[in-house]
């Protein structure tokens, strides 16, 4: 009885899933260029989803991806940058009332292979919204797109970024960024405790800004049970 009551708990440490997780598999990609930025893409051959993100290459030019399933899955794609200075028209956007399409010019924006992608990041460098380029001009000197959603921007300064889609079926040409200013929606702090809502463990409380486990009042934290 005690052998099997012991069986049955180590057979439940393997199979309950826990914080770090396992079955992973380590790919190794070298021969690429040293200190590069590639986006990593991972295909999920059951769901037809694919997981993207960016990553650097070590200075010996070398990656490292983990993923749950097969190396053959994983695709790894150098992006590249031309940062040419781009401008936006209108150049601010009322939050409360934003243009539904905005302008960008510049150069060598590209439909060879698709419209390009347009960015939002907010100071802080996090996407906020994307959207594809209605119409381009002849020249690619110039190009029409949507504004995304900006329901939950804030006021302050952003960046918009246009991306090329290349041969290779990914949007990895970066173009260049356009600044473009947002006002009329102010960043909360309900308690005027000197932390944005949503920095703040507790928002009306003006006393309580760190501990409950926010790491020192930034939120939001993953704590692993």
């Amino acid at each position: 009885m005690r052998r099997l009551l012991l069986l049955l708990i180590i057979s439940l440490v393997v199979v309950l899933p826990g914080c770090s997780g396992g079955g992973s598999t380590n790919c190794s990609f070298s021969n690429l260029v040293p200190n590069a930025t590639y986006l990593v893409v991972i295909n999920n051959p059951s769901t037809g989803i694919a997981t993207t993100f960016t990553r650097i290459s070590s200075s010996t030019g070398t990656l490292s991806v983990s993923t749950n399933g097969s190396c053959s899955n994983v695709v790894v794609v150098q992006v590249t940058n031309s940062n040419t200075a781009l401008s936006s028209s209108p150049s601010s956007i009322d939050l409360e009332s934003p243009p539904s399409t905005v302008t960008i010019t510049g150069s060598g924006f590209d439909t060879t292979y698709g419209m390009p992608r347009v960015e939002y990041f907010d100071g802080s460098g996090y996407l906020v919204g994307s959207t594809l380029a209605s119409s381009v001009s002849g020249g690619g000197t110039s190009l029409d797109c949507s504004v995304p959603d900006l329901s939950s921007a804030y006021s302050g300064t952003y960046q918009i970024r246009v991306t090329n889609k290349t041969y290779q079926g990914y949007y990895t040409a970066r173009v260049g960024t356009a600044t473009v200013t947002a006002y009329g929606r102010d960043r909360p702090d309900s308690d005027g405790d000197g932390w944005y809502d949503d920095e703040d463990c507790d928002p009306y409380n003006p006393y309580q800004y760190t501990g409950c486990y926010c790491g020192g009042g930034q939120e939001p934290i993953t704590i692993c049970p």
